[in-house]
């Protein structure tokens, strides 16, 4: 399951704030503005499109920029990231408006079973996309971060 978390920036978040939170979110409630979840089926299916955001790697000093969500780590998204996200995630949710009420992708082999095939809800997915817009557009003013953590 991939976490994004919805922050406000303060002065006080260094290196060290966003490895803790990570670890210790209990600890930051008054922070987190709003929280979604994708589903790793999801994420596996529209990962390709996530490689072309704009984001921060908190996990080495200085939060380096970079291009592409940590699949399996975190990253951080801010201001910069906002017209990535919403446009990723809204023509994702265009799309799959068009899709059956169950999405598969087979995961190609010569020989394949259930297990192989990625499977999710269509209306499920099309609902959290439409929040992940949603809180994607709140960091178009520079008040907030998107804090991403992987499976």
């Amino acid at each position: 399951m991939h976490k994004f978390y919805l922050i406000k920036k303060t002065e006080t978040q260094g290196d060290d704030f966003f490895l803790d939170f990570g670890m210790d979110r209990d600890k930051y409630k008054d922070i987190i503005v709003d929280y979604i979840t994708v589903d790793d089926n999801v994420f596996e299916y529209i990962f390709d499109s996530l490689t072309w955001i704009p984001c921060m790697n908190p996990a080495f000093p200085g939060n380096p920029k970079q291009v592409g969500i940590n699949e399996i780590g975190i990253t951080l998204f801010d201001e910069h990231s906002a017209s990535s996200l919403t446009s990723i995630f809204t023509a994702w949710r265009d799309l799959f408006k068009n899709g059956p009420s169950v999405i598969k992708k087979l995961i190609y082999y010569h020989e394949y079973t259930d297990d192989d095939i990625l499977s999710f809800d269509r209306d499920d997915t099309i609902e959290k996309f439409e929040k992940n817009i949603y809180i994607s557009k709140q960091l178009y003013d520079g008040k907030f971060y998107l804090y991403h953590c992987g499976i």
